[in-house]
């Protein structure tokens, strides 16, 4: 203003500006060094109580001489908080100064915190109001009732879908429950309303196997195909993890990949981990059959999935497909094996194709009073399963199928050439020596199949079938009950059988066969320290007796082969994970255990 005043005097002229000295490098590193030297030398900043007055957020710890805003940790680290960020009042603020404190009250982060927290106060006050009302007590009542009505109607869609039965069941089982005088209302009773409470238990089953799958520090997968209805390729893959000590195997989902060529599977794998919000680095294995799109060497599944996800993944094959090849391996080579399949596939479809058959089996059965069944199907994936089961009922049926099949063999050759086949004594023997060879078998594949089955487990129950394998072929051929009944009298169950007493050559064969084959594909090399040696230490069968020299360093190689195997995943999940950490642990665990 003064400056604008002058042009109303004469000969007035402005002053000269007075020039600022610029900030040279030399002036500013001058300035640096001074509050360098005065923070060095002044007296230590400690936290003050007054500072709490008027802020009931703020908490003091003065052992650590820190501080830390209760509003902002409540707010931004809570999991059911929409709320995300990072302040240093959060994990504690070191800066023992009241322009900190300030600061942060102003800042918009605690700001927001503050509100929210009083929106969350005002709505459980609101809340608490409205449900003292006459008004509120009979809303929640009416409340309590749809949800007991929808409780039903979720239950049997539950139960029509579980069963695989028609949707148009869902109908009638409501129908039912409203007979029974449950209350299940008039909406929701039809069958696409079954659809909707699929999708709802579905969204909640993938929210708690998400949730579960977060939780563990690692998971493996198992992923099978097979075709739907219409002939499409359905991959489904379920998860397995670890939560509190127990082993948790979970449906994660089902879809068709574009193709079954191992790439399109990676995606399709990707894919689903991804729609799930899964880690996928704690990804550790893979369980799958053995075909070559799964575990190639080259560009398979597990090998693609180890260069994209995580390299140290191990691929595992599926150890009750494993044992149904070695089955395979050995019996593909013998032709009486393939006549006993010829006659076995032959009768199911000699009586379950043809209704008249059918009725003539039953009356036999009846007429000869014998306890007997149909026949079953003995093609299949599960081969041994299914031979078991077909040779069970069978023999079972043995001479009611004899009776039927002389009867019709007058007039239809089919029924003719299966009798034949059928009262063949070498044929039989082998039939009842097979029998005697699937006990072990079975027994080994459903522990196999067991849910709770480690591979420390099937290392050992592999281990104790290959030594019945040994005992039955050291047996002579007399001891075999049935077989040596068929030898000596030439019949079975009252029917005389045909052609000359076979000698059985067979028999050291075909257990030497299984004996090496079982061996062979329980012995891969691939991460054989991890899945076999490894392992061992969770079978309490292979500790060694406690006065054992043995004990002292047992394990320790087993630790050292997992954490060596996994090292940058365990880094993954735990930073500051130690491998000679574990070790004293396990020398620990070892102690306890052998104390007790």
């Amino acid at each position: 203003m003064a400056a604008a005043m002058l042009r109303y005097v004469d000969g007035a002229m402005p002053g000269k500006t007075l020039k600022r000295r610029a900030s040279t490098p030399e002036r500013l590193a001058k300035k640096h060094a001074s509050s360098k030297k005065y923070e060095e030398n002044r007296p230590s900043r400690y936290v003050n109580g007054k500072w709490q007055d008027g802020r009931p957020w703020l908490v003091l710890d003065f052992a650590n001489n820190s501080m830390t805003c209760k509003t902002c940790i409540e707010q931004y680290t809570s999991t059911s908080s929409s709320m995300r960020g990072k302040n240093t009042f959060i994990h504690g603020c070191k800066n023992a100064k009241i322009s900190a404190v300030v600061d942060h009250e102003s800042s918009s982060a605690h700001k927001k915190a503050v509100e929210l927290q009083n929106d969350q106060k005002l709505k459980q006050t609101s809340q608490h109001l409205v449900q003292s009302t006459p008004a509120a007590a009979a809303l929640l009542s009416l409340k309590k009732g749809q949800r007991n009505q929808m409780t039903h109607l979720f239950r049997n869609a539950h139960a029509v879908l579980k069963q695989n039965k028609p949707l148009s069941d869902f109908v009638w089982h409501c129908d039912l429950d409203q007979a029974k005088g449950l209350d299940i209302g008039t909406t929701y009773r039809n069958a696409k309303a079954v659809l909707t409470f699929a999708r709802s238990i579905a969204n909640v089953e993938k929210k708690t196997t998400t949730t579960l799958v977060k939780n563990a520090s690692f998971f493996s997968i198992m992923m099978d195909g097979s075709t739907d209805i219409s002939g499409d390729e359905q991959e489904a893959i379920y998860i397995r993890c670890c939560i509190g000590q127990e082993v948790v195997d979970r449906f994660l989902g089902i879809g068709s990949p574009v193709s079954t060529c191992s790439k399109d599977l990676k995606m399709f794998v990707i894919n689903m981990l991804d729609s799930h919000d899964i880690d996928k680095a704690k990804l550790v294995a893979l369980g799958s059959d053995g075909a070559s799109n799964m575990t190639g060497h080259k560009s398979g599944l597990a090998q693609l999935l180890r260069q994209d996800i995580n390299p140290e993944m191990i691929n595992i094959h599926c150890f009750a497909h494993r044992l149904e090849l070695s089955f395979r391996d050995v019996m593909k080579k013998q032709n009486l094996y393939d006549k006993v399949m010829t006659l076995l596939i032959g009768i199911y479809y000699q009586y379950t194709k043809q209704y008249k058959n059918k009725s003539g089996l039953r009356n036999a059965i009846s007429c000869l009073h014998i306890k007997g069944v149909m026949p079953t199907k003995v093609t299949g994936t599960r081969w041994m399963a299914h031979l078991s089961r077909g040779i069970d009922a069978f023999l079972r049926t043995f001479r009611a199928y004899e009776a039927h099949l002389s009867t019709q063999s007058h007039e239809k050759a089919k029924a003719g050439g299966l009798l034949k086949i059928m009262i063949n004594m070498n044929v039989l023997c082998f039939i009842l020596f097979l029998k005697e060879i699937l006990k072990p078998l079975m027994m080994l594949s459903l522990k196999l199949q067991a849910p709770a089955t480690t591979v420390g487990d099937t290392c050992v129950w592999v281990e104790a079938t290959v030594n019945l394998l040994k005992d039955l072929r050291s047996r002579d051929t007399d001891q075999f009950d049935e077989v040596s009944e068929v030898l000596t009298t030439g019949m079975y169950q009252g029917i005389k059988l045909k052609g000359q007493t076979p000698s059985m050559p067979y028999k050291e064969t075909i257990i030497d066969g299984l004996i090496k084959a079982i061996e062979d594909r329980f012995s891969r090399p691939t991460s054989q320290a991890i899945l076999d040696n490894a392992t061992r230490i969770l079978h309490f069968d292979k500790w060694p007796q406690k006065d054992s020299h043995d004990v002292k360093d047992f394990g320790a190689d087993a630790i050292v082969a997992v954490t060596s195997n996994y090292r940058n995943t365990f880094h993954h999940v735990n930073p500051s994970f130690d491998t000679d950490v574990a070790l004293e642990e396990f020398k620990l665990l070892k102690r306890v255990l052998y104390a007790r």
